[in-house]
């Protein structure tokens, strides 16, 4: 989705909303990359495209990942 530019503007914000639809739909959580990570984002997505190297990309969006939804998730996924 963000190597085929569709849009003037706005791709990367497409892909990562219709990425948290998929972990959504899959009962994940959502990733919410917060501001102060976008410039590392950014350098990621230019280094992925030469590259094709998903791990470091894959470790950043972990990281954001927030740790009380995770709580949550796997509170309700308990069984009674």
């Amino acid at each position: 989705m963000a190597r085929i530019q569709f849009f003037y503007d706005g791709n990367k914000r497409t892909g990562r909303l219709m990425m948290n639809g998929v972990l959504l739909t899959n009962g994940l959580p959502v990733i919410n990359l917060p501001a102060s990570k976008q410039l590392e984002f950014n350098q990621l997505m230019l280094d992925f495209y030469p590259s094709n190297n998903e791990a470091p990309m894959r470790a950043l969006m972990l990281s954001c990942l927030n740790p009380q939804h995770l709580k949550i998730m796997n509170e309700q996924c308990t069984p009674i």
